[in-house]
C-alpha cells in the first residue's frame, strides 16, 4: 500500500527555501572541492604543535619540521604551518578547519598521528617507537638495563623513588601494577597551553633532580639524552615481552575525501625512506621493527 503525505503550504515553502539554498550552496561546494583537489599546489601546509620538541616547534627545530621541509623540497613548494597545541580537537581545528576568505583548509597534513586518528585517513606507519624509562647515570640506578630491573631494586630504594608518569599511559599502568603507585609523580600529556612542553618531564624535572625516573615516550627520552650535555641520561626501552603493549606505530594524517593526496604523501614516504630514517636517527628516536599489519594500507573508511 502506498501512503502519500500531502504537502502543506508551509511544507511547500520550506522545500522551496531548501532548494534555493541548495542551489546557492552547490557552487560553493564545487569551489571548495576544486580548491582541495591538489592541496600542495602552491604550498605544503602542515598542522603542528608550536612547542613540542623533539617533534615540532615554531622555530622549525623538530624532526617533523625536518620531514616537512624534505617533502616541501620534493614537491617544489614552500612549507607553511598552522600552529596549535596538540590537545582535544587538534585535528578538527587544524586539518578540518575551512578558511572561507582564502578558499582553503587551514592545513593539509599532520606529520605524526597514531592508529586512533579519527578525523581523517592515515598513511602506512613510517616508524614504530616505544615507551622508555629514563634516569640519570651515577645516581644509584645504573643496574637498570631493562624495565624489570627496576623491580629488582631493594624495596627501601624503590619506595624512595619519584617516578614521573604521564597519566593514563601504558607504562604508567605497568608502574601501578607493580606496586609503585605511591612513587608516581603525575604529568598531563596534553597541557593545552603554548607555554607548557610535555618534554619538561625529562628536560627539566629529571635533569634538575625533581624526579628520579621519567617514564616517557621514546622519542622524547632519546632526543634529550643526546641533546643535554650537563648530565648523562640512560634510556631503557620497554620491549614487547614486558607487557601487553608499549610500542606504537606512527603515521601521517590527511583529510577524508582526498585519496590522491593520501597517495602522494604515501609516495613521499616510500621514496624518501632512507632520508626519513636518517632524520629520526639524528634526533635519537628509538625504533622497533614495523609489524606486518603496519605494512598494509588502512581500510577505506571515509566518513
Amino acid at each position: 500500500m502506498n501512503t502519500r503525505i500531502p504537502f502543506s503550504p508551509r511544507l511547500r515553502r520550506n522545500v522551496g527555501v531548501a532548494l534555493l539554498a541548495l542551489g546557492v550552496a552547490m557552487p560553493a561546494l564545487a569551489q571548495r572541492t576544486r580548491s582541495v583537489e591538489n592541496p600542495a599546489a602552491d604550498a605544503l601546509r602542515v598542522c603542528a604543535d608550536p612547542s613540542n620538541m623533539p617533534f615540532s616547534n615554531e622555530a622549525g627545530e623538530g624532526f617533523e619540521n625536518r620531514i616537512a621541509a624534505l617533502f616541501g623540497a620534493k614537491l617544489g613548494v614552500p612549507v607553511e604551518y598552522t600552529w596549535m597545541p596538540e590537545q582535544m580537537g587538534f585535528g578538527r581545528n587544524t586539518l578540518k578547519r575551512w578558511i572561507a576568505e582564502e578558499n582553503r583548509y587551514a592545513c593539509d597534513l599532520i606529520i605524526s598521528v597514531g592508529s586512533a586518528f579519527e578525523v581523517g585517513k592515515t598513511t602506512r606507519p613510517y616508524y614504530r617507537s616505544t615507551y622508555t624509562l629514563a634516569y640519570l647515570k651515577g645516581h644509584g640506578l645504573d643496574t637498570i638495563e631493562r624495565p624489570d630491573d627496576l623491580l629488582g631494586l631493594p624495596q627501601a630504594q624503590r619506595d624512595d623513588l619519584r617516578i614521573g608518569v604521564f597519566t593514563g599511559s601504558p607504562p604508567g599502568d605497568w608502574i601501578i601494577q607493580h606496586g609503585m603507585i605511591g612513587q608516581i609523580v603525575s604529568y598531563r600529556a596534553q597541557s593545552g597551553g603554548y607555554d607548557v612542553d610535555p618534554a619538561d618531564m625529562v628536560a627539566k624535572d629529571l635533569v634538575n633532580g625533581d624526579i628520579d625516573i621519567a617514564v616517557v615516550w621514546g622519542p622524547i627520552a632519546g632526543y634529550y639524552a643526546q641533546k643535554i650535555d650537563s648530565v648523562d641520561i640512560a634510556v631503557v626501552p620497554f620491549a614487547r615481552d614486558d607487557g601487553p603493549m608499549f610500542d606504537f606505530p606512527v603515521s601521517m594524517g590527511v583529510r577524508y575525501g582526498n585519496d590522491d593526496w593520501l597517495n602522494t604523501v604515501q609516495g613521499l614516504i616510500d621514496d624518501n625512506r632512507d632520508a626519513i630514517d636518517a632524520i629520526l636517527d639524528d634526533y635519537g628516536v628509538p625504533r622497533v621493527p614495523l609489524r606486518d599489519v603496519d605494512r598494509q594500507m588502512p581500510e577505506d573508511d571515509d566518513d
